[in-house]
């Protein structure tokens, strides 16, 4: 039978970032974004159900067969956490768990662009962290509160499915709640934190439109609100922000955007040049007076010039790619696999600049 501890422990020393556990194959483990196979027996039926019992809660057992899914945590003593899902895919069991480090890094342990620092500490105003499932989302978000606890004295409600990274008050206090445990979802969880003297709140998932109306709603009322969209970029963000309300909404949508959307960073995770890990390359759009008309007056594609411009340290995710290249973070070959345009991001390599590449270095003579 599978032994999980020293499954866990071995994904722990390897660096895995995720864990694959199907009943009929061997385990598989995810290390820098490859799949690799442990040298195992395949599991069987009764591994998968002492593995479930070892790591689901109790409470959800009820749920995972009603379901046939469920998301859950769970931490090995105090070395790793692992954010789960358990479900069922033509009749056998699964389990998929994503390694959460038991420390919360540091925005400069994870080699982000200073831009970040200054976003965690807005005081005010929303914050959206984007990108595809696996990109690294939740341990920006860790990152920001973490920088923030360091530094600021203040009150930080997070509302997650399922707690992920947790938290120790240093200058702040956070209060961390996990839907279906500590309270029934997220808009009750938004709707009791607003009535709770927070200065921070952090959304794990802005899901539906409930979900973002609200979160709109505590940025205008003077909140900094930090969350996440399964967005590819700045302009998409926003559209899809707008395209989830009816057509009537729109024009007072892109107005409370305008005014209250403070910053966009969307990332993608590369492969670093020494094989060791990953970085997080960062596209980074700031809400600045030039954006929010642009918002306002929906000319969203022209906001893509502006960030192209890099004022105030905003970037495309091309530059940014560029940038690690150039820095020999990441190979040239890798960064070409996560660039939007490969020509744009050759010349920010080169430091040579086209018409509209105002982030280029024109190149001297």
């Amino acid at each position: 039978m599978v032994n999980l501890k020293s499954l866990l422990n071995g994904a722990v020393k390897l660096g895995a970032s995720d864990i694959h556990l199907i009943e009929g194959i061997k385990p598989y483990l995810r290390i820098t974004g490859d799949l690799r196979r442990v040298d195992a027996p395949k599991l069987t039926a009764n591994d998968m159900s002492k593995v479930l019992r070892t790591i689901l809660p109790e409470h959800l057992n009820d749920v995972l067969q009603r379901e046939r899914g469920v998301d859950f945590s769970y931490q090995l003593e105090e070395k790793a956490r692992y954010r789960c899902i358990a479900f069922f895919q033509e009749d056998k069991l699964s389990i998929a768990m994503r390694w959460i480090p038991y420390r919360v890094p540091t925005i400069d342990d994870l080699r982000m662009p200073e831009v970040i620092k200054r976003i965690a500490l807005l005081q005010r105003g929303l914050v959206l962290v984007t990108g595809i499932t696996g990109c690294g989302k939740s341990t920006t978000l860790a990152a920001m509160i973490n920088h923030l606890n360091l530094l600021e004295a203040r009150r930080v409600i997070t509302v997650e499915d399922p707690i992920e990274y947790k938290f120790k008050n240093v200058k702040s206090i956070i209060s961390q709640r996990e839907i279906g445990k500590d309270v029934a979802d997220f808009n009750t969880a938004l709707r009791q934190s607003l009535r709770s003297d927070p200065d921070v709140i952090m959304i794990g998932e802005m899901r539906d439109v409930e979900t973002i109306r609200v979160a709109i709603k505590a940025a205008e009322t003077g909140h900094l609100v930090i969350s996440t969209l399964h967005t590819t970029g700045a302009l998409h963000t926003v559209q899809r922000i707008i395209g989830h309300f009816p057509e009537g909404e729109h024009e007072l949508l892109r107005e409370q955007l305008a005014l209250n959307l403070k910053a966009t960073v969307t990332q993608r995770l590369v492969k670093t040049a020494d094989g060791k890990g990953r970085i997080a390359a960062m596209e980074i759009m700031l809400v600045n007076s030039v954006v929010a008309k642009l918002i306002k007056d929906n000319r969203v594609p022209d906001i893509f010039g502006i960030i192209r411009g890099r004022e105030n340290d905003m970037q495309t995710i091309d530059q940014a790619l560029a940038d690690l290249v150039r820095d020999k973070i990441i190979t040239f070959e890798d960064g070409k696999k996560a660039c939007d345009d490969f020509y744009a991001y050759k010349r920010f390599i080169a430091g040579m600049a086209a018409s509209g590449d105002r982030g280029a270095i024109t190149a001297m003579a």
